[in-house]
């Protein structure tokens, strides 16, 4: 997720202090992502920078300072909500790397790395069905969406790893999965 393009999300509706957009950000994103306050104030810094967002009156309580979007943050994250996404960060996973260098090294063990990256994606189908029942049990249907569309990607990469292990002959037999 971009950070910049959600803290102008969050402000495009009121003023908030760092630690309320934290909150928000994890909040609307059902738990799943643990947002970093540094980033967040990283991120501020530039924004204001940027001349995207300002604040809002002096330093409340323990320093608290509230920004909003300015017009030109509301046309920026209007463009950007109107994008499409283009850029191909599937190939910018770790896993690919790993695969493409360990594939080099005479002892990379190949099996072993699709093994354990297939249990790995396994748990995250498991987390994703866990995340998608408190969603729904929550009514909060667009996180549902959002959850979905990352259970479909991670049944994809089921898929992939199930099809490298095939190619590269370290299929193992599986049964009950």
């Amino acid at each position: 997720m971009s950070l910049r393009f959600g803290i102008l999300g969050v402000l495009a509706n009121e003023p908030l202090h760092g630690y309320e957009m934290k909150n928000r950000l994890e909040s609307m994103l059902g738990g799943a992502w643990e947002v970093n306050a540094g980033q967040i104030y990283l991120t501020l810094q530039k924004l204001e920078r940027d001349k995207l967002i300002e604040p809002v009156g002096a330093r409340g309580d323990r320093r608290k300072l509230a920004y909003r979007l300015t017009e030109a943050g509301h046309r920026e994250l209007d463009r950007w909500l109107a994008e499409p996404e283009i850029e191909p960060q599937q190939l910018r996973e770790g896993i690919y790397l790993k695969l493409l260098l360990a594939g080099r090294k005479s002892n990379g063990n190949l099996a072993s790395l699709l093994a354990r990256q297939r249990r790995v994606y396994l748990q995250r189908l498991h987390d994703l069905g866990e995340l998608e029942k408190r969603a729904r049990r929550d009514g909060r249907e667009d996180l549902v969406l959002l959850v979905r569309g990352a259970v479909h990607h991670t049944e994809a990469d089921i898929t992939w790893i199930s099809e490298c292990a095939e190619g590269l002959g370290f299929l193992e037999q599986r049964t009950g999965e």
